[in-house]
């Protein structure tokens, strides 16, 4: 049996916020279909959605407050996980279209500006510009340092995250897209040579350059595998993070684009049938499809729900699990 990789795990973090612009949430509903051939179990689920003007194109999780990144109006909404609400809205750089947490602080990728905007998270100021490479598309935060992911400089960038400084650039493959961090590396996804990429941590050396599937864009970690989501091939691959290995291939929906990981559960969005899927980590059977409002472009988990950024359609959904049953 393959040893636990260890996992950072991010403090609870309480924000005291003062509610600068009450605006009451638009809500609709949905509920997930199983999809043929699923498995033992199936959850129902319910989707809240939530008005975010702009596109939004980027989803981060502040322990509170999910931040909301809009490509089209330059800038980044901060709504209240608990019921949605908005607390503010902050003007950014040109084109937000990835977001990272580290703690205190919210950063932003400008696929446009070529440079990350760190915001202090209690009131959207800004702290720092810092020029990275060109067209940074991802960003993560490993516990000690932001990392920007450059698509068209097939480089990642390492910022110290206390005061911005540039830690070091490094080499990965060709159009590089999504990043994770399973507590001692960094992965990145490269799109245009169906692989990924494996870095230590500590100094960015490349360590392995491991097959992944088919124009794979997110990825994340569970605790002890990668899912990474294949584009053209609608299918995530669950790879061993020890040596590479593809595990094996999950057949989603159309476009997989982005993957998060909640509760025993990997949620994959498909960007081209307006869904998402659920897959259970232990048996890898895809258990709930849910449609969402537009094509999906960001995923991620606050713990106990989880959040799909709809560009087409100005929103951000909320899954709600309503209960669970036995499949017929």
């Amino acid at each position: 049996m393959k040893s636990l990789l260890h996992v950072v795990r991010g403090l609870p973090f309480i924000l005291s916020l003062a509610l600068a612009a009450a605006v009451a949430p638009r809500l609709t509903s949905s509920r997930a279909q199983q999809p043929a051939g699923g498995g033992a179990k199936a959850a129902e689920e319910q989707a809240k959605s939530f008005s975010v003007k702009g596109a939004p194109e980027a989803l981060a999780f502040d322990g509170a407050n999910v931040w909301v990144a809009s490509k089209s109006n330059d800038t980044v909404t901060k709504l209240r996980a608990s019921d949605g609400v908005e607390l503010g809205s902050y003007e950014v750089g040109k084109r937000p279209v990835a977001l990272a947490y580290d703690g205190a602080n919210v950063w932003v990728a400008h696929l446009h500006g070529n440079n990350v905007m760190k915001l202090r998270a209690t009131d959207g100021a800004r702290l720092a510009t810092v020029a990275v490479g060109n067209q940074p598309t991802g960003l993560l935060f490993d516990g000690e340092n932001v990392w920007a992911v450059n698509s068209k400089s097939n480089t990642v960038t390492k910022l110290r995250a206390r005061d911005a400084a540039l830690v070091g650039t490094y080499r990965v493959g060709s159009h590089p897209m999504g990043l994770a961090f399973d507590g001692r590396y960094l992965w990145v996804t490269n799109n245009d040579d169906d692989t990924v990429s494996k870095l230590r941590a500590s100094d960015g050396e490349l360590i392995e350059t491991y097959g992944a599937g088919d124009n794979p864009i997110g990825i994340a970690f569970d605790g002890h595998d990668l899912w990474i989501a294949n584009f053209y091939k609608s299918s995530v691959t669950q790879l061993d993070p020890e040596d590479g290995r593809i595990l094996d291939t999950h057949r989603v929906e159309d476009g997989p684009t982005g993957v998060t990981f909640q509760a025993g559960h990997v949620w994959v969005i498909n960007y081209g049938a307006k869904s998402i899927s659920k897959i259970d980590i232990r048996d890898g059977i895809r258990v709930t499809t849910l449609s969402v409002t537009g094509k999906p472009s960001a995923v991620i988990s606050d713990g106990h729900h989880v959040w799909v950024a709809c560009s087409g359609t100005d929103s951000v959904e909320r899954l709600e699990s309503l209960k669970k049953s036995a499949a017929p």
